[in-house]
């Protein structure tokens, strides 16, 4: 995984008109429900927020599609749990997560709203299925839209700040570009290490 994010950081670096869009795709697919599972949104975003602060892709350009996509991954999540209704967990995709999916319907009965902004960081990889339960659950659109865009926001900022922070710092300690990547290969493959241990104990903890 981490020889993949060093591709992907390389191409944002050289393709940096690019970066946004790919970033907002990447957003996009985390935000979605079910194959949110299964992207590793945390040393993704870590990594774009380094390039961020480091000036090798825009950060504003990165922001605000990153914002667009996450916010339209979940709001074709809740359409769809909208249109399916409660056949929606019926679907084999779905019962292949019932007690998952049974403990975001209870987060989300028990904080409504809300939910869609921490559950990004309390439900780990399942954080996606949320949107989809407010849909079945017929949660008011304009309801859904506020607290919609307010997870993106929050969510977009919050998460790339701390390697924002980490590429200003390197900016401003002097290190070479090929000792910024050295550093960063290093981070991302423990960030990898410790996303794929938060994986399997979120698992195994909401398979429980």
């Amino acid at each position: 995984m981490n020889g993949l994010l060093v591709d992907l950081a390389d191409f944002l670096t050289d393709h940096r008109w690019l970066a946004g869009a790919a970033f907002g795709l990447i957003a996009f697919g985390e935000s979605l429900a079910v194959i949110g599972i299964f992207i590793p949104a945390t040393p993704i975003l870590f990594m774009v927020g380094v390039l961020a602060g480091s000036g090798r892709v825009d950060a504003a350009s990165v922001v605000l599609f990153g914002i667009a996509g996450a916010s339209a991954g979940y709001f074709l999540s809740w359409r769809a749990g909208e249109r399916l209704g409660h056949h929606a967990w019926r679907l084999p995709a779905m019962t292949r997560h019932r007690r998952s999916i049974a403990r975001a319907r209870l987060f989300f009965r028990r904080w409504g709203g809300v939910s869609l902004v921490a559950g990004r960081y309390v439900l780990g990889p399942f954080q996606s299925m949320l949107p989809l339960v407010a849909g079945v659950a017929r949660m008011d659109a304009h309801r859904f839209h506020c607290w919609n865009i307010v997870s993106g926001v929050v969510w977009v900022v919050l998460v790339l700040t701390p390697g924002f922070a980490f590429g200003r710092g390197m900016e401003a300690a002097l290190f070479d570009k090929a000792w910024q990547d050295q550093i960063v290969a290093v981070l991302m493959a423990i960030s990898c290490g410790m996303i794929a241990i938060g994986v399997l104990a979120a698992g195994a903890r909401w398979s429980r």
